[in-house]
């Protein structure tokens, strides 16, 4: 299924999100459907989990950020994974975590 052009997404955005919610979650099911089976489980499972971030988001912003802190919290714990491997096969240590100050907390944001 080939993507509509930007501006007619950004009408849909703005006149018919409802349209543009039907469309994502078919794009969604579209690559979904390409995974082989074993596969699918857990992307529907994952697809659930940004669901309910973006049900519980306050607005657009906080949905992205909740869904980016979620990407960030798996990234982290497959290096944490990789690191403990490497520990037990290599002596070399890979680098540190940076840090993540640099991140805003929408919570934290909002009680200034």
């Amino acid at each position: 299924m080939e993507l509509p052009d930007f501006d007619t997404l950004k009408r849909l955005a703005a006149t018919e999100p409802h349209l543009l919610e039907t469309l994502l979650y078919e794009q969604i099911e579209a690559v979904i459907e390409t995974a082989n089976p074993d596969q699918q489980r857990r992307l529907r499972g994952l697809q659930f989990q940004v669901d309910c971030q973006r049900r519980l988001a306050k607005n657009p912003i906080d949905s992205c950020l909740r869904i980016v802190n979620m990407m960030q919290d798996s990234f982290f714990l497959m290096r944490s994974e990789m690191s403990r491997l490497c520990y037990f096969s290599e002596e070399d240590e890979l680098p540190p975590l940076p840090p993540r100050d640099n991140v805003v907390s929408l919570q934290d944001h909002r009680h200034k």
